[in-house]
């Protein structure tokens, strides 16, 4: 009984020391402030935020203005799944194009750029169809090499030629070639691969001072510097 009136006498003790300590916390202030601390431990942890993989070869391409408005002509016509997604896709320049594509577009021998054409008729650019030429691109008749190709706006600003008078002529020759054969004296072709080869500089962008001169193309102002070097 001894020992049991020891124990209780401590429990007693004890928690009267336990109340006089909550009194005094009360009176600070403090056991408000340890509940709160408490409660904000006891919250769980907000959940990560999820990222979502987005799949861009599934999500729907961007079309301009003037494919959307004859898209409706586009479904009326029969026209295949693929060749839908190429229209959407086409650019819609008629000179170098927009859209780079690695497996579609043919590389200008000049701006070196792949890239689809926007020619209305193409079905390798339109339809996606390999198979079948760029119409949008020109091909020699003497070498059929990647000399011989050049873009819309190449052929027009660099050499003074209108893509449709190419397709016509079923014997054009390319600029290079021109060269090479000697066919038209002083005609050089002025890509930078041609230029390098021939130890002279690029021109650049000098179809602004061709047409401030009045000639055609670069090619026509460099064919007459060639001539009027040659002469003096």
């Amino acid at each position: 009984m001894g020992r049991l009136g020891v124990k209780t006498d401590y429990e007693e003790l004890r928690n009267a020391q336990i109340m006089e300590n909550k009194a005094r916390l009360a009176s600070l202030g403090l056991q408000k402030a340890v509940a709160e601390l408490r409660s904000i431990r006891s919250k769980p942890q907000s959940e990560k935020r999820k990222h979502n993989k987005v799949d861009y070869f599934s999500t729907p391409l961007r079309r301009s203005s003037r494919l959307k408005g004859n898209s409706s002509e586009s479904n009326s016509s029969g026209t295949t799944p693929l060749a839908k997604k190429a229209l959407a896709r086409r650019c819609t320049s008629k000179d170098r194009g927009t859209l780079y594509d690695p497996y579609l577009g043919i590389c200008c021998h000049f701006c070196r750029q792949k890239k689809l054409c926007g020619e209305e008729d193409c079905k390798r650019c339109g339809d996606s169809d390999m198979d079948q030429p760029c119409i949008g691109k020109t091909d020699c008749s003497s070498c059929h090499s990647s000399q011989g190709v050049l873009c819309r706006g190449c052929l027009k600003v660099r050499y003074g030629e209108e893509m449709e008078d190419v397709r016509a002529n079923k014997e054009w020759i390319c600029p290079h070639c021109t060269e090479e054969k000697g066919i038209n004296p002083y005609w050089i072709c002025n890509s930078s691969l041609c230029l390098k080869k021939r130890k002279m500089a690029p021109t650049g962008i000098a179809i602004f001072r061709a047409r401030e001169m009045g000639y055609k193309s670069v090619a026509h102002l460099l064919m007459d510097q060639l001539q009027g070097a040659v002469r003096g």
